[in-house]
This record gives C-alpha cells, structure tokens and sequence, in this order.
C-alpha cells in the first residue's frame, strides 16, 4: 500500500499557546506522520500554517460613519499582524527544519477554520487551547469554545494542545 502525502495544518495567531501548538506539530506530528520510507527517505508532507484575519467592518453606529481613510487603516494593520504571526511561525517551522507555507483566510474564526481545513484537504488541523479564568470557563459553557466547535464541525480530526504540553515543551 502507498503512502500519501499527509497535510497539516497549524492555525497560528497572536497568543503564545498557538505557537506552542505549532513548535508541537514541528517536533512530534510531523515526524509521526511523515515516517522514512525503506530508503530511509521521508515521506513528503505538507506543512500549512493558517491565519484567519478579522472583517474589517465594525458597528459604527448612527452617529458615526467610518471613513475610506479608517478603513483603509483598519485593513493595514490586519495585514501587519498577519506578516507579524507568520513571520514568528515561519521562525519556528525554519529552528526545526519544517517547509511550511501560508495561508490567510477572512472572516469569523470558528467557521472560517473549519471551512479552510475542508477546502485546503486536510489530514489533521492542529490549535493551541487558550487557559481561561473561571468567568471565561463559564461562557464556554454557554458559547462555547474555538477547540470544541472545530472538534465537533471539522471535517478532519482535530488536534488541541493544552497548556500542560506547551509548559512542559518549553523545558525540554
């Protein structure tokens, strides 16, 4: 039976539990999923770090209309903190020697992650899970969580690293 090429995808932004999750993928999923063949060569993966960037638009109000100018601005500094993220993420796919390519995707963060993991055809999406306070815990409840709506809507399996792992990464 051949193998094929797996495809992984990371999503990455601005929080420190999303490039642990990534430096997670970088050192234990990749080497799992990417075994050497019998000649000792690695199979091929791709490698995918995905960022979903906000909308723009924003509720101004009646007395307030947002200008081209504010928008054109707002729109900038999206892109800025995206070159931001992914120049960090490239940074740690490069110190473990992981090709990883880039992919933006705009809009609401729930749906458009799944959305980008069906479209992209991915083997495994992997995210970092945010450690909350109690009051944060008790909306979870109530809306719900990133990690548990990808869990539940995404068309492949989902892996979240908790906080734990990423502490105890950091001492190895």
């Amino acid at each position: 039976m051949e193998e094929k090429c797996k495809t992984v995808v990371v999503a990455v932004d601005e929080s420190e539990e999303s490039m642990s999750a990534l430096l997670w993928a970088c050192k234990y999923l990749l080497p799992a999923q990417c075994p050497h063949g019998n000649n000792t060569q690695q199979l091929p993966c791709k490698f995918i770090l995905v960022h979903i960037q906000p909308d723009t638009c924003f509720a101004a109000g009646p007395a307030y209309i947002a200008s081209e100018d504010l928008v054109n601005l707002l729109e900038m500094d999206a892109r800025r903190t995206t070159q931001k993220i992914f120049k960090r993420a490239l940074c740690i796919c490069r110190d473990n020697n992981v090709k990883a390519e880039t992919e933006v995707f705009v809009g609401e963060v729930k749906q458009r992650l799944c959305e980008a993991a069906g479209k992209l055809g991915v083997d495994f999406l992997v995210m970092g899970s945010h450690s909350h306070g109690f009051f944060k815990r008790m909306c979870r409840v109530i809306v719900g969580s990133l990690s548990d709506y990808c869990c539940q809507k995404a068309a492949c399996p989902v892996v979240v690293v908790n906080k734990n792992i990423c502490n105890n990464l950091k001492r190895w």
